[in-house]
């Protein structure tokens, strides 16, 4: 049954997404304005441009979408502007360094959206696994860095990386 829904929502092009005068994300779904709506990630890190959630503003949920490329490609574009500033998950690139200070954990981290410094708590409380090399840390702060293959880190990142794994 759930293989039947599945093909259902693959060929749905009934939802359209569009921003309004104000520059909020509002929704249209069979010809019907729904208004404004948000985005939410059934799987963030695993899969950010899938399994999205569309809730109305009583937070209800309108619509389901299995992969962004269901949609229209204005649509696509909207949702993709929407969920990037919705979830903001920069990914570290390099560590420049791990030092610990009482109970806390400082980072001093490349990402890709620029230097970055954080501090966690311990680290088998704060670093999630995701996979055999990918990993999911959160700071004091509640804010998340995804971590992705290890092994291609260079040098000094792994050294500062086995330091605290």
């Amino acid at each position: 049954m759930m293989v039947a829904r599945r093909e259902v929502w693959a060929q749905d092009q009934s939802l359209r997404l569009y921003r309004n005068g104000r520059g909020e994300l509002e929704a249209e779904k069979n010809r019907e304005t729904i208004g404004k709506v948000r985005l939410v990630l059934t799987f963030p890190v695993t899969k950010p441009e899938g399994y999205v959630s569309v809730r109305s503003a009583l937070d209800q949920e309108v619509h389901f979408i299995l992969s962004l490329d269901e949609l229209d490609k204005k649509s696509q574009s909207a949702a993709r502007e929407e969920l990037q500033r919705s979830y903001l998950i920069p990914e570290i690139l390099k560590i420049m360094g791990i030092k610990r200070r009482g109970r806390n954990w400082l980072w001093e981290v490349e990402t890709t959206y620029g230097r970055i410094s954080f501090r966690i708590d311990q680290p088998q409380e704060s670093i999630d696994f995701l996979s055999e090399n990918d990993y999911t840390i959160k700071d004091t702060e509640g804010r998340r860095y995804v971590l992705r293959d290890v092994t291609r880190l260079d040098k000094q990142s792994k050294l500062y990386w086995n330091k605290i794994n």
